[in-house]
């Protein structure tokens, strides 16, 4: 880990250090980068919170081809993969389990309510995003149930489009690329328009044979059909369409993901695993917004999700086949009151259900109101404080209050803040049912889950010594009640019950460093993290066993190191991760892409690497994740 922890620091040191003749300094202060992740457009430096940008530009030059992977190298978020290139994933922050984390697509919420194993199922391109912020640590003040461990927002180009008063001329890119396994990768899509107004339209489609899965002696493991491998395809199509009428503009957007691959020993840890899995997300959202001079600045937003799982074990059981929906509706104000003091408020509403084969029909409504008031006493510090009330039949009436305190100089802030947060049980927690036995035991649903509750604190300083370059540490601490997870009744029980099992204190300790620089003929930018965290249990029976409450990183150390040479581009990623209850790994991928200019048009070739050291590793039970894989592409911009 010593090792790892060096070479980040090293890397993001050296375009610091560097001096003399050749270098300049690129990139705006701090206090000049605008977010959006506290619901109000502001400063970064005035939120008091930690928030980390990624933008399209940064996804370009990344080796990643989806969503999930982009967000493995974000500082502080956990992904958990069960299959490569984007298949499946869990995403945790700050010590949760999977289902404590909220992902928005450009202000409505993603979240599965069967479980939080499909909250990577996006349905919306990678092409089409062009801002990622994630926001580390609770905000269900704002944003309702499930934001215990922070919010994941993805704010597409339409969506971001829909807040200029014009369109742009049309562009568009295609792209292919092909690679070990029968690897194909295919992007296409276009954006732009005319005055006040905006479209766009992408697709996406990715598929591979997979790698042959074999058992400890490393022969292949054979199935009814032949060796069981770790095949996928997956596709996926959006549109979306903004207009501005000058009052008010409206955008709307809709898609599906569509996706079919192996699951060996996605859930379990049974030999005779040779599951296969397939699911389709279907996406639908409008908003309608102030023009930007109104005085009070106002969003009506409604949206809605639906989830088809279709999964089979192996070819002697019945398929569990689900389908989950949830719609909501939004709307919240923001008004300057005065130079120093802004509100925002608002109200919402959803309704959520379930049609399943073995949980059985349900459906639930929700209702929740929230306040947030930022007030600047002075110039140089800024209170925010928010309250929110939510009613929901998974866990009655609870109150989310939250208060945080940012100082500002010229070249640092000191934040600080305080929060509550609550997770609504899911359908999965609250009436799964399967007679499925395995080495870890039976799971049980409990329809009497009360919802788990959390009080956070947090600290932390951000440093800018230098125009490009910031230096960021956060340490906190989660109290949390009533955790769910599965759990034994007792020692010898083979039955996991979802239950309230938990007391748990989780302590840890962000550090982050960021450098934008151009050094001559090179433009840089390098990121790097560690972060440390701890998690104390309260009283459990000794020898009871629970699945998911240990299952995050002790130790994780993220790192991107991006270069522009001329017309090449180079970009390496190297992850550390030592998880409490596993085996510690590395895993490093790298990209080079060169462009040729066409004219107006230009033709980039690009080529990957996957696992470069070939580790064998997983993240979830035995599901093997990527070997070496190499992938050779192009992509035309036109």
């Amino acid at each position: 880990m010593v090792r790892w922890i060096a070479v980040v620091l090293a890397a993001l040191m050296l375009p610091w250090t560097a001096s003399g003749q050749g270098v300049d300094i690129e990139g705006t202060l701090p206090d000049s980068v605008v977010v959006t992740a506290t619901r109000l457009a502001e400063e970064a430096r005035l939120s008091g919170r930690r928030v980390t940008v990624w933008t399209a530009r940064d996804i370009e030059r990344m080796p990643v081809t989806s969503h999930d992977e982009l967000l493995r190298t974000v500082a502080g978020v956990e992904v958990q993969s069960r299959g490569g290139f984007g298949v499946q994933s869990d995403i945790t922050m700050r010590g949760t389990t999977f289902n404590g984390v909220l992902v928005l697509l450009d202000g409505v919420r993603l979240n599965d309510p069967m479980t939080g194993h499909f909250l990577a199922d996006f349905p919306v391109p990678l092409r089409d995003i062009a801002r990622i912020e994630v926001l580390r640590g609770p905000a269900a003040s704002l944003y309702g149930p499930d934001a215990i461990g922070g919010v994941i927002q993805l704010f597409t180009k339409a969506g971001l489009a829909s807040q200029r008063a014009s369109g742009k001329e049309w562009q568009g890119s295609a792209e292919a690329a092909a690679g070990r396994h029968g690897l194909y990768d295919v992007r296409a899509g276009g954006d732009g328009g005319s005055e006040g107004t905006f479209f766009s339209i992408s697709g996406e489609a990715q598929g591979s044979d997979g790698q042959a899965i074999r058992d400890e002696d490393g022969r292949p493991i054979q199935g009814s059909d032949g060796e069981v491998r770790t095949d996928f395809t997956r596709q996926a199509v959006s549109a979306a369409l903004s207009h501005n009428f000058g009052r008010a503009t409206l955008y709307t957007r809709a898609g599906f993901d569509n996706r079919d691959f192996g699951a060996y020993q996605f859930y379990s840890g049974v030999p005779s695993d040779t599951a296969r899995e397939a699911t389709s997300t279907f996406w639908a959202q409008s908003r309608l917004t102030s023009g930007a001079e109104a005085p009070t600045q106002w969003t009506l937003q409604v949206g809605a999700r639906q989830h088809e799982d279709t999964y089979i074990f192996n070819p002697q059981t019945p398929a569990n086949e689900h389908t989950s929906r949830r719609m909501e509706a939004q709307a919240y104000a923001s008004r300057a009151l005065a130079p120093q003091l802004t509100v925002t408020s608002g109200v919402s509403g959803a309704v959520r259900g379930i049609e399943s084969n073995n949980m059985g029909t349900h459906q639930d409504v929700s209702v929740g109101a929230f306040v947030r008031t930022r007030w600047q006493p002075l110039h140089q510090l800024t209170v925010n404080a928010s309250g929110r009330v939510d009613a929901d039949p998974g866990y009655g009436v609870e109150a989310t209050p939250q208060m945080g305190v940012a100082y500002n100089t010229e070249r640092l802030t000191l934040r600080g803040g305080v929060s509550r947060a609550v997770r609504a049980p899911n359908y999965i927690e609250r009436f799964f049912n399967t007679e499925l036995e395995s080495p870890r035991g039976r799971d049980l649903g409990n329809p009497d889950l009360e919802a788990e509750r959390a009080w956070a604190y947090e600290a932390g300083i951000d440093v800018y010594p230098a125009r490009g370059i910031s230096l960021h540490a956060t340490a906190f601490q989660r109290d949390t009640r009533n955790l769910i997870d599965f759990a034994q009744l007792t020692p010898a029980d083979t039955v996991f019950l979802a239950r309230n099992l938990l007391e748990v204190q989780t302590r840890g300790l962000e550090l982050e460093a960021e450098a934008n620089r151009i050094i001559g003929p090179v433009e840089l930018r390098a990121t790097g993290s560690y972060t440390f965290l701890d998690a104390s249990l309260g009283e459990v029976e000794e020898g009871v066993t629970f699945k998911y409450a240990l299952t995050n990183a002790r130790h994780l150390v993220q790192a991107n190191l991006m270069a522009d040479v001329g017309a090449a581009q180079f970009a390496v990623q190297p992850l550390w991760k030592d998880p409490m209850d596993g085996d510690p790994y590395s895993v490093v991928n790298v990209r080079g892409a060169y462009r040729l200019p066409l004219g107006e048009r230009k033709l980039t070739l690009t080529a990957e690497v996957r696992n470069v050291f070939d580790v064998e590793y997983f993240e979830i039970f035995r599901a093997p994740l990527p070997e070496r894989w190499w992938l050779l592409g192009a992509r035309w911009n036109f």
